[in-house]
């Protein structure tokens, strides 16, 4: 026959068992998850850190390219010049000396053609006076004893 200390001693020994080797368990599985969240977080960071190198470098070739822009922008409003298309006209003797004068007043808009300089030798001055002299004649001011209608006054502000 089986004793009471007997069966107390063995389910004893099998608890403790049973315990030592959840308690390694448990600190094994805590070790892993701590040395996983180390990986993730280097991860993390050499990630942001290849992203910050790869912004340098973007920033860095918007630059180059708002200069090359500004490079280019600046060549085209040169090339556009009227002396630059007149030295090239030349080059190419399309146009001589003379005739581009002529030829650019003749394809001129009216407006331009107003604002041509004249040519000295027929007499005209090269120093038109463009501003009034005279002083402004007191009758085209209003009278101050009229009264103001304010509604006309506001609704010709609109």
């Amino acid at each position: 026959m089986i004793k009471r200390n007997e069966t107390a001693k063995n389910g004893r020994t099998k608890n403790a068992a049973n315990r030592g080797m959840t308690s390694y368990l448990l600190v094994f599985l805590c070790g892993a998850l701590l040395v996983s969240g180390f990986f993730f977080a280097a991860q993390q960071h050499f990630a942001s850190m290849d992203y910050g190198m790869k912004n340098s470098r973007l920033r860095r070739q918007i630059d180059q390219l708002e200069a090359e822009k500004q490079r280019l922008i600046h060549a085209r409003e040169v090339s556009l010049s009227p002396t630059e298309v007149k030295r090239s006209a030349k080059k190419l003797g399309l146009l001589d000396a003379p005739s581009v004068s002529t030829n650019m007043l003749a394809s001129a808009d009216p407006i331009e053609m107003k604002a041509a300089r004249p040519n000295p030798s027929a007499g005209q001055p090269l120093v038109q006076k463009i501003s009034a002299t005279q002083p402004v004649r007191k009758d085209l001011e209003p009278s101050p004893k009229k009264p103001v209608d304010q509604t006309r006054k506001l609704v010709a502000l609109r």
